[in-house]
């Protein structure tokens, strides 16, 4: 049986990364666009949380190796882990789902579950095996601090990379930042070169610029 869980974890693209810290917060897909904010919620998902009414949350898992990250390092686009601590579930506004948007489930099923008693169920199904795919849902925004624990990334190219850049622009990262290739799927070689082109952009302009357009999904 497995333990309860630790922490919970957030996917996003890498170069993503340097705008969140700067601000210090994640989005739901409902708040990138109430504030006409240079992120863009993944193309895949948009649609699906829409009808399923989830697109007012941020969507964290109970284990850092989900299907989602998989499939976006096996496609070459380079993403990190947000690790967040276990307390977040018991806030009373911090809501669990058994199931993962993408799973082909009805409607019903996606109904967010906020009842403590009902919270604390689910995670005891979840170490039995039941749930594999379950989420914790944070409504509109979820600051860094004071629930983020770390930043983890998969190579050492892709923390010099964030490093050197919020570095050269003297910005303050607001939380740890580790190397952690055993937490992430195996893939091959990823091209960041569109990402150092980035960086070169915002240490000419003296500033972080917006993210780039890149694909990521």
């Amino acid at each position: 049986m497995k333990a309860a869980p630790t922490l919970f974890w957030h996917t996003t693209p890498l170069h993503y990364v340097p705008y969140l810290l700067v601000t210090g917060c994640l989005y739901s897909q409902d708040e990138l666009r109430a504030q006409n904010l240079p992120l863009s919620p993944r193309r895949t998902a948009e649609r699906r949380d829409r009808k399923l009414k989830l697109s007012r949350f941020i969507h964290l898992s109970f284990t850092p190796q989900t299907p989602l990250l998989a499939d976006k390092r096996t496609k070459g686009y380079p993403h990190v882990l947000l690790a967040f601590d276990a307390a977040l579930a018991a806030l009373p506004d911090a809501a669990l789902m058994p199931y993962n948007a993408k799973s082909w489930r009805h409607r019903e099923d996606f109904a967010p579950i906020y009842d403590s008693a009902a919270k604390a169920a689910l995670i005891e199904a979840w170490r039995t095996g039941r749930y594999p795919s379950a989420e914790l849902l944070i409504e509109t925004t979820l600051p860094l601090s004071p629930h983020g624990v770390s930043l983890h990334l998969a190579s050492e190219e892709e923390a010099a990379w964030l490093r050197g850049l919020m570095e050269t622009l003297n910005l303050p990262v607001p939380i740890s930042v580790s190397v952690s290739p055993e937490i992430f799927p195996q893939s091959q070689a990823l091209d960041l070169s569109p990402h150092q082109a980035y960086a070169e952009q915002c240490r000419e302009a003296g500033q972080l610029l917006p993210p780039p357009d890149l694909p990521f999904d």
